[in-house]
């Protein structure tokens, strides 16, 4: 304590005694005592900070400040690549122990620095994990190569770049093995890994090239002979040359002598002497020319080219010489030649002519042979008896071409027979065609004007019936059978066409039936997209709501198709029944109402017997004139229209009627197991439902364009 805080303490302490005094007062006397006044020096003295406070107080905060970064720190383990790299930390307070930093979670910049690495310089994050480590590898520089080779200007090649020739400097190629080829001509190449050890430190290679080549010795007979070693002239018999171990062409020549030659090799650092070589005389070329061209020629029975071409005939020998072309004689020549000449043979053929005369239809169809012009049909020409490519042409309609040989002395007739545009286009649609289910279509082209309905005088004719003229033009395909329970299986795996009394009709090979209309148009969409084409009938969350009526795809045949296709005759009349015009039927032709389904129906034709019950497998019977089966049996057939009375009033026939766009019901046509009034197996019957029945089911069309 200090001088100043003693006195002021002294003087406290009578104040602090007042009050005890003061009850004294009365017992005491007051005596006087010394005076000393204050010195004039202490009242004038400064107060004096206390060090060891102040001392005190820094080192807490600066213990506390230490306390602080130690707890706030994290150990931060780095590590670098080589030893004896550098590290550097800036960006905050850093504190480096033997084996680790200690630092405080935040940024901080990372240098690391060693010679002949590239130098790293980047952020370093630290996080708030206790423990945290960063290895860095340093890369090496690049390193530097040079090259030296003996002989100079060797093709250096590395990993399958070339570089350049030596002598060769190298610049900046990373630290690592390399592929090195190192080659020149006429020497053994070199082919080697290196290692380039980078650190900006530049190597040094020297390599003395082996030479790839020995040497032969030539003569020849006569002397004095010229020696070409791969194109190069080396100099005269009798001569040395180097020749490469991997093979050269050798030449040996002399005028008017052949040429000797010979792929030769000799090993890497041996001599060779290749015996003697006789230089032979020179052949004569021979020039062969033919009007006209392109005959073959046989030399002495050998074939040797066609005309015009130049031949190496050997000298002082005979030869004959024959062409052969054919529709022109053969023609030949005796021929002797000298070394060393050249001839010219030029021979002119004759023909052996034949007589074409040629027609075509229409008239003024203009004839092309061997791709020229020569006239318009009707043509006779007279031609050497060789092949020839004749083409007739006529506008609107589509050429033919075939290939004639003109017999000689024989005149032959040619005719042509063109077709129109439409019916070649005709010509190649297919006459069948196989749907997705296993079908089989027929191609109908009617192009008619016919009457369907009957007439009113026509036993068991029926109101419905009226008579109306239909024109079809559009050309289309039909099945020639009803669609079996098999084929609507690969549809419809589900379904199951049931049974009649107890009698089946679900086998495979028996129409199907027991369906809706919706289900054999959906049928047909199924297949048209199973063969990619557009469907005929709209669709909308499994129900039908209209046709496209242009589209290709398969659909179910109009009531106008089929009234055509089960009852038009070639001679233009209408079918009444399937058998003919007359009833009952004598023979067996149809599965109807016979004897046999008395019990299931309540109808059936006296003394018929058809062999089933209920239907039979599809195509059972035999098939009418358009090769279809079951158009007027077996079960009855949804077809494409709805049902409606038409009225024919105007008196102009409907051009490929499909129906009206809305109604209640659809058409049906064609009799049935069920069938056995004389109404009902008429062809010309007309019914209606929109409910499926265990005797009705469909066949399948298509538009055909």
């Amino acid at each position: 304590m200090s001088s100043t805080d003693t006195e002021q303490h002294s003087a406290q302490e009578p104040l602090r005694e007042a009050p005890r005094q003061a009850e004294d007062a009365a017992d005491n006397t007051i005596e006087p005592i010394d005076f000393r006044p204050v010195d004039a020096s202490t009242g004038k003295r400064r107060k004096r900070l206390p060090l060891l406070p102040l001392l005190i107080t820094s080192v807490v905060l600066l213990g506390g400040l230490v306390l602080w970064f130690l707890l706030t720190s994290r150990a931060v383990t780095i590590t670098a690549t080589p030893d004896n790299a550098q590290i550097k930390l800036s960006g905050g307070l850093t504190f480096a122990l033997a084996d680790h930093y200690l630092l405080r979670p935040g940024q901080y910049r990372l240098q690391v620095t060693a010679a002949g690495y590239i130098p790293y310089d980047n952020a370093l994050e630290i996080t708030d994990d206790a423990l945290q480590t960063q290895s860095i590898t340093l890369k090496k520089m690049p390193g530097h190569l040079d090259i030296v080779t003996t002989p100079d200007s060797a093709a250096v090649i590395i990993d399958g770049e070339p570089k350049g020739v030596t002598p060769l400097t190298i610049a900046r190629l990373a630290a690592g093995d390399y592929q090195l080829v190192v080659s020149a001509p006429r020497y053994l190449p070199i082919e080697q890994t290196i290692t380039i050890e980078g650190l900006d430190r530049t190597q040094q290679l020297l390599f003395e090239l082996k030479p790839n080549w020995g040497d032969m010795t030539f003569t020849s007979e006569p002397t004095g002979a010229t020696v070409t070693v791969a194109g190069s002239v080396q100099g005269t018999t009798p001569l040395t040359v180097p020749i490469l171990a991997t093979g050269e062409q050798v030449e040996i020549s002399l005028p008017a002598h052949k040429t000797w030659q010979k792929t030769l090799s000799v090993p890497a650092g041996e001599h060779r002497e290749w015996p003697p070589v006789t230089l032979l005389p020179a052949d004569a070329r021979v020039h062969i020319s033919s009007r006209p061209s392109g005959a073959n020629i046989t030399i002495n029975g050998q074939y040797s080219g066609t005309t015009p071409t130049s031949l190496a005939l050997t000298p002082d020998k005979g030869y004959k010489v024959s062409l052969f072309l054919n529709g022109y004689q053969r023609a030949s020549r005796q021929l002797k030649v000298e070394s060393g000449t050249e001839r010219k043979l030029s021979i002119d053929l004759k023909p052996r002519l034949g007589t074409l005369n040629i027609t075509a239809k229409p008239l003024g169809a203009q004839l092309y042979v061997g791709g020229k012009l020569r006239g318009k049909a009707p043509l006779s020409l007279t031609l050497p008896a060789r092949p020839w490519q004749l083409e007739v042409r006529h506008t609107g309609y589509t050429s033919q071409a075939r290939t004639v040989t003109p017999k000689p002395g024989i005149e032959q007739k040619i005719d042509f027979t063109l077709k129109t545009e439409d019916e070649t286009r005709w010509a190649r649609i297919p006459a069948v065609i196989t749907s997705p289910a296993g079908q089989k279509l027929k191609l109908f082209q009617p192009n008619t004007t016919f009457t369907m309905g009957a007439s009113r005088r026509e036993q068991g004719r029926r109101a419905n019936e009226i008579l109306r003229d239909v024109t079809l033009k559009r050309p289309f395909y039909l099945s020639t059978s009803e669609v079996s329970n098999e084929q609507f299986s690969k549809f419809s795996s589900r379904h199951s066409s049931s049974n009649a009394n107890g009698n089946t009709l679900n086998y495979p090979s028996q129409p199907v039936v027991n369906l809706s209309w919706t289900s054999a148009a959906l049928f047909c969409n199924w297949m048209s997209k199973q063969d990619k084409l557009e469907p005929f009938y709209i669709e909308s969350n499994g129900d039908i709501t209209g046709i496209q009526q242009q589209a290709l795809g398969y659909r179910l045949p109009t009531e106008a198709e089929w009234a055509w296709a089960a009852r038009r005759q070639a001679d233009g009349s209408m079918l009444k029944f399937p058998w003919g015009s007359g009833f009952p039927p004598t023979s067996k032709v149809a599965n109807i109402a016979d004897r046999s389904a008395a019990t299931l129906v309540a109808r059936t034709v006296n003394g018929y017997n058809d062999g089933h019950i209920v239907s039979a497998p599809v195509a059972s019977y035999a098939a009418n004139r358009k090769g279809l089966y079951d158009m007027g049996g077996n079960v009855s057939e949804w077809l494409n229209d709805y049902y409606t009375i038409a009225l024919s009033t105007s008196g102009v026939a409907a051009i490929d009627p499909v129906g009206s766009d809305k109604g209640e019901y659809r058409v049906i046509r064609g009799a049935s197991w069920r069938s056995g009034g004389i109404s009902e197996l008429r062809l010309a019957f007309r019914n209606y439902d929109n409910k499926a029945r265990d005797d009705l089911g469909f066949r399948v069309a298509r538009y055909a364009k």
